[in-house]
């Protein structure tokens, strides 16, 4: 159960990432991208805006986050359930995110 959870969160980061291309141009069709001159982006690029991606660094913010949630214990257990998830599966989602080419160190 846990694997399908891994796989749904990486395939929705991979939907994500996916760059939007402008269909061909034809008299019935309409583009929001015509006139645009865009470009992909190199691997260091993607590193450089993908760094929370990692993992590892998720699970930090999450714990963090948990830490200002006193009030809410419910909530803050939620939170810290999440955050050791994602600590406990940084090394398979990170091999992931290393294979999709936006993984940080």
């Amino acid at each position: 159960m846990e694997l399908k959870k891994v796989i749904a969160s990486v395939a929705v980061v991979a939907v994500l990432s996916v760059p939007a291309f402008a269909a061909p141009q034809s008299e019935s069709s309409f583009s929001a991208l015509q006139g645009v001159d865009a470009q992909a982006l190199s691997v260091e690029e993607m590193q450089a805006i993908t760094g929370e991606l990692n993992a590892n660094d998720i699970a930090a913010a999450l714990t963090a986050k948990a830490a200002t949630l006193d009030a809410f214990p419910r909530l803050q257990a939620a939170v810290l359930k999440l955050a050791a998830f994602y600590s406990t599966n940084a090394d398979a989602i990170n091999e992931v995110f290393k294979k999709l080419g936006v993984y940080t160190p």
